[in-house]
């Protein structure tokens, strides 16, 4: 790793050279207020490190940076990115109900000039572009304008405790029958299959959408997310997934109380503790997982489907977006903050703390036999085959998802009216 203080003499030397990397001269004062996810300690000191490289490279520049989960952006963003005081830089969730709303309000900048000049639309493939594009005035998903660019890339798949496999025998399973084998091996072995909690609501979405995975294909849940003509919710793929989630609850497979289990705290300390077995959730959790168990005692492999096909399907894609407020008074300032943040420096930083940079990772940077390397050829796999899935809630709205699935994991609703419930859904809140 480069040392912070060479960073910053070489980006104090550039700039006295008459080479700065900015667009703001040493007499301007600018605050470019940007608001971010990164909230996990993990996180902080990467952030917090490449927000001082900027400053260091931009004399004059100050960098006031809020710090919000993903939820608390969702609601104050709105809001905030209509007022001159909002933040100039956001990083903005992709879906209709969120980055489309704020592009139909007019609250976000085009920025086809900017990934025209920085290149940025050379560092992943288009099938990634399209989850951060929309059509002036937000009516299509999926086409148009770039409104975001994202630094992370994400696959949903499974972790686990190495030893435990080993110590019962396990392989990692190439079919879902496999998998629902393993899970019935571990339960008979009085270890918790899968830890699993659904207070948060939203990784009840990750559970149900790496089922379905395993009885849909691309083509289908690209139609179902981007509202193309035949894009439904409702086909057989659908009703498997939702009945195929009730069985796992009635066989006892996820976290006694999954009900009540938080997150952060409940849900990642179960795993961390070997509370259970395995924890189907995203690559996100790989920095914490390595910084708090040994990197070689933990693997990840993609949930199979029911085909077990050599690369399924799996929830992903690159992460959550940086975008522009549409009346910043510093576009440029802003558009060149997101080049930093998004580029191969902040990639380093991210693989550095575990996490999965959205731009291709230097092999030499990789550990053979540590999760980081099981995330890193798991996205490489999915995202090369373009087998990269969705998350349900960019198209349907996100308290009606979770609502119908904590309905469905209660025993509430049948898998019928589940499915039922969630098309009446998605067809009223059609642009």
């Amino acid at each position: 790793m480069i040392k912070r203080k060479l960073v910053t003499a070489l980006l104090i030397s550039l700039t006295l050279s008459g080479m700065s990397l900015g667009v703001v001269s040493a007499q301007d004062e600018i605050t470019l207020v940007v608001w971010d996810n990164f909230t996990r300690d993990s996180e902080q000191e990467m952030v917090e490190t490449l927000n001082a490289e900027f400053e260091a490279a931009n004399p004059g520049v100050t960098i006031q940076r809020e710090i919000y989960d993903t939820a608390t952006l969702t609601e104050l963003l709105p809001l905030a990115l209509s007022e001159s005081t909002g933040p100039d830089v956001a990083m903005i969730n992709q879906g209709i109900a969120n980055m489309g709303a704020l592009v139909e309000a007019g609250l976000l900048l085009p920025l086809d000039e900017y990934a025209e000049q920085y290149g940025w639309l050379d560092r992943y493939g288009e099938g990634l572009h399209r989850r951060n594009r929309f059509t002036e005035g937000g009516e299509q998903f999926g086409e148009g304008n770039l409104y975001g660019v994202s630094n992370t890339a994400e696959v949903v798949g499974v972790f686990y405790h190495k030893d435990i496999f080993e110590d019962l025998g396990l392989e990692i399973p190439t079919t879902l029958n496999e998998f629902e084998s393993v899970m019935q091996t571990l339960k008979d072995a009085g270890i918790t299959p899968l830890v699993f909690g659904s207070l948060d609501g939203w990784p009840a979405i990750h559970e149900y959408g790496a089922i379905q995975n395993a009885y849909t294909t691309t083509e289908a849940l690209d139609s179902l997310i981007f509202r193309f003509e035949d894009g439904m919710f409702g086909s057989e793929a659908d009703l498997t997934a939702a009945q195929k989630l009730v069985d796992w609850v009635n066989a006892g497979y996820f976290s006694e109380g999954f009900e009540g289990m938080d997150y952060d705290n409940a849900t990642a300390g179960a795993f961390i503790n070997k509370e259970g077995a395995m924890w189907l959730t995203g690559s996100w959790m790989s920095g914490t997982l390595s910084d708090q168990l040994d990197p070689e005692s933990v693997g990840f492999f993609l949930l199979p489907d029911a085909a077990g096909s050599d690369v399924p399907i799996a929830t992903g894609g690159v992460g959550v977006a940086y975008g522009i407020r549409a009346t910043t008074e510093n576009p440029d300032l802003a558009a060149e903050y997101i080049d930093w943040v998004t580029g191969p420096r902040f990639a380093e930083l991210l693989f550095e703390q575990g996490y999965l940079p959205a731009v291709p990772v230097d092999r030499t940077m990789v550990t053979e036999g540590t999760v980081t390397a099981d995330v890193v050829n798991a996205w490489n796999a999915i995202s090369s085959n373009d087998k990269v899935g969705h998350y349900l809630d960019w198209t349907i709205p996100y308290d009606e998802i979770v609502s119908s699935l904590q309905e469905l994991l209660g025993g509430a609703v049948t898998p019928e009216q589940f499915v039922a419930d969630v098309q009446e859904a998605y067809a009223e809140s059609a642009p």
